[in-house]
């Protein structure tokens, strides 16, 4: 198994205006610029499948949303040949604003591979992704 996370901690943004970003799937490209477009068969919750086209990639890519909890968290999974990766959202109000954190894991035999070829290039993009998130919720707040 492999793991890494980025956090960031901002002021003056409610965790409805997050939730609302995250949860507009088809406006994902205009704060994870790695993404081309992205749909989603449901609504924001356990079991809807994201398909979404990353820049550069030859082909779609589905992750399902395994956990859900409204204006709090949200995990994905997609399943790669021998190996899953996980993406954990979370924001938690603290004294200082509101903590956003995005945790990327990647499991099973394959994990070493798929983190090389998927799982550290989406990690070295966090900052960028996180800023751009921040920005849109806050326009949209």
């Amino acid at each position: 198994m492999w793991q890494q996370s980025y956090t960031t901690i901002v002021r003056d943004l409610e965790p409805l205006a997050v939730w609302q970003v995250w949860a507009d799937i088809p406006n994902r490209p205009k704060w994870d610029d790695d993404t081309e477009w992205a749909k989603a068969n449901g609504p924001f919750q356990n079991g809807t499948i994201i398909s979404m086209k990353p820049k550069g990639w030859p082909k779609v890519v589905n992750m399902e949303i395994v956990e859900c909890v409204q204006e709090r968290s949200f995990t994905d999974h997609t399943k790669f040949f021998l190996a899953s990766l996980f993406g954990t959202h979370t924001m938690e109000p603290t004294s200082e604003g509101l903590k956003l954190t995005t945790t990327i894991k990647v499991t099973g035999p394959l994990a070493f591979f798929w983190r090389k070829v998927v799982a550290e290039d989406i990690v070295k993009t966090l900052p960028q992704q996180t800023a751009l998130l921040i920005e849109r919720a806050k326009k949209l707040a």
